[in-house]
């Protein structure tokens, strides 16, 4: 029996010490002892630890060699780096060495490497478990050499990006075809290429304890105000999760009122738009494997604007902005006018329309109101569903299904042709909104005001519309008012706000955000013949 015992106890003993170290621990037990676990100078020591700490994966790649009689290794993640870099460090650390005449010397290695003989961009130097993994992890190459405490970082990236391409969001006529892609260096080449003065600020913050993102803030100093940035970048610095793959995550953390559907940050894909709102004094954050820039603060007149307005004639920019605060309202209201006046006020009609529309719902086995949640129901589940689907189907099947499921619905008696006609012109006037964000919000409000109107008619939408209102007016984003210039009114601002406005009448900055610097062009721009200068010289 004893015999048993000890051998069930030297089996599970061996198993347990063939695991990796740290294998039975918990995450943050891991985190610590990564970042408290220091690099010394024994080379095979270090490349044990990491071995161990890093679970002996496969893509974790060694490359030993020996510079003069220096032992070495370079350790990075296959993948991730470019070969050609890595090779190119290590014939230098061993053949140029010896050209130059230089010796590396034991304790003294890494030091004079850095200082002597490595042309990379970028090197720095690191004493942790957490810091090295962090730096091989954005495709860097650490370089150990016997004797020398901790490791070098040598820029080896070979990033896989798409190229740059027009955003599929963010469509334009005749704006920039340029979108943002997931990284983040490349996203800020394209800001800095449309602003290349050195008053463009970009500060860096790592955001998540497991994932490291890189995490910019853009400002132009001496435009954007410092209590603004002061703000921003608290609360950028108070997140602290596991991971942050996007700046979704990071919009939940920096919002003022987190209990409302309206967006408080604007989001798009478009760097012409991120450097517009830099030039008025706001503030951008962008993030690493993320296409989309936030924009703070921000104003509901900014999600109304789209670039075409700015590069087109005045009078249709003016037209297309008209029309599309006017077919933001018919999204809102139209379900619950409808319902309402059907309902409760149908003396608001004309005799014969009023019977055609009693005549057509003869039948119909459901009350008004119920119609027209259930077609706005299907419509969403359509609307979902063509996002979802492959981009060579999904529009068609998205279409085919509201045109097959509509016709349907009116020929086997369920639902209304009115009903049917009021919840398409709803969902055209829905798409006519430039910002997604926006957009949902007002589908969802929209049912809110349906049921009102259902409830209580035609003042019931009235009260839903005022407790809207109400609202928006209590908004905040970073101390801004939401609904700034009408509220408070700002006649300066009104320019640009709710109708488009010539480039050259546009003298002066938001009042509220860039005040700072409130002089945007001097006046007397406004084109007109003149006399050529040399004419007016001479007379």
């Amino acid at each position: 029996m004893t015999s048993l015992f000890e051998r069930l106890k030297n089996l599970f003993g061996k198993n347990r010490r063939a695991l990796p170290r740290g294998a039975d621990e918990d995450i943050s037990v891991l985190q610590d002892k990564a970042a408290k676990e220091k690099l010394g100078k024994s080379l095979e020591a270090n490349l044990q630890k990491i071995k161990e700490r890093g679970g002996f994966s496969y893509d974790i790649s060694l490359r030993r060699f020996t510079a003069g009689d220096l032992p070495g290794a370079l350790v990075y993640l296959d993948g991730l780096i470019d070969r050609r870099s890595a090779e190119e460090i290590i014939r230098t650390l061993i053949i140029e060495s010896e050209k130059l005449k230089i010796t590396l010397k034991k304790g003294r290695g890494l030091e004079i490497a850095r200082e002597k003989l490595l042309t990379t961009d970028e090197t720095s130097q690191v004493d942790n478990i957490a810091d090295l993994f962090t730096g091989i992890s954005r495709g860097g190459a650490a370089l150990f050499l016997d004797g020398s405490p901790g490791a070098l970082i040598c820029d080896t990236r070979n990033p896989v990006i798409r190229p740059v391409s027009e955003p599929d969001n963010e469509t334009t006529l005749r704006g920039a075809r340029d979108g943002f892609i997931e990284n983040l260096r490349v996203n800020t080449s394209l800001i800095r290429q449309r602003l290349p003065i050195p008053q463009l600020w970009i500060e860096t913050i790592t955001l998540g304890r497991l994932s490291r993102t890189e995490v910019a803030l853009l400002y132009i100093k001496g435009l954007a105000r410092d209590k603004l940035v002061r703000e921003v970048r608290s609360r950028l610095q108070q997140i602290d999760l596991d991971a942050v793959l996007g700046t979704g995550y990071i919009e939940h953390y920096i919002e003022d009122n987190p209990y409302t559907l309206f967006p408080q940050a604007y989001r798009t894909e478009r760097p012409d738009k991120v450097t517009a709102s830099l030039l008025e004094g706001r503030v951008a954050i962008m993030a690493n494997g993320t296409p989309f820039a936030l924009i703070v603060p921000t104003e509901l007149p900014m999600f109304m604007q789209a670039p075409d307005e700015y590069f087109e004639p005045l009078p249709f920019g003016i037209f297309i902005r008209l029309l599309r605060y006017a077919a933001l309202i018919i999204s809102l209201v139209l379900p619950g006018i409808y319902v309402g006046v059907v309902t409760f006020h149908p003396e608001l009609l004309p005799t014969s329309l009023f019977l055609r529309i009693i005549s057509s719902r003869e039948g119909v086995p459901f009350p008004v109101l119920a119609e027209m949640l259930i077609l706005e129901l299907i419509f969403e589940m359509l609307r979902e569903a063509g996002l979802r689907l492959p981009p060579a189907i999904g529009p068609a099947i998205s279409i085919v299904g509201a045109l097959i499921l509509g016709d349907a619905a009116i020929r086997a008696g369920l639902v209304s042709p009115g009903v049917v006609i009021v919840v398409a012109l709803t969902a055209i006037a829905g798409f006519t909104t430039p910002a997604f964000s926006l957009s949902v919000a007002f589908r969802l409000i929209r049912f809110a005001f349906t049921i009102f109107g259902a409830t209580f008619g035609l003042f019931g939408l009235q009260f839903a519309l005022l407790l809207t209102l109400v609202h928006l007016c209590s908004l905040r984003t970073f101390g801004v008012p939401y609904l700034s210039p009408l509220a408070p009114l700002i006649l300066s601002d009104l320019k640009d706000s709710f109708i488009a406005f010539w480039w050259w009448g546009m003298r002066t900055r938001p009042k509220l955000i860039g005040g700072r610097e409130p002089l945007r062009q001097p006046s007397g721009q406004k084109p007109a013949p003149g006399q050529d200068p040399e004419e007016e010289k001479n007379n």
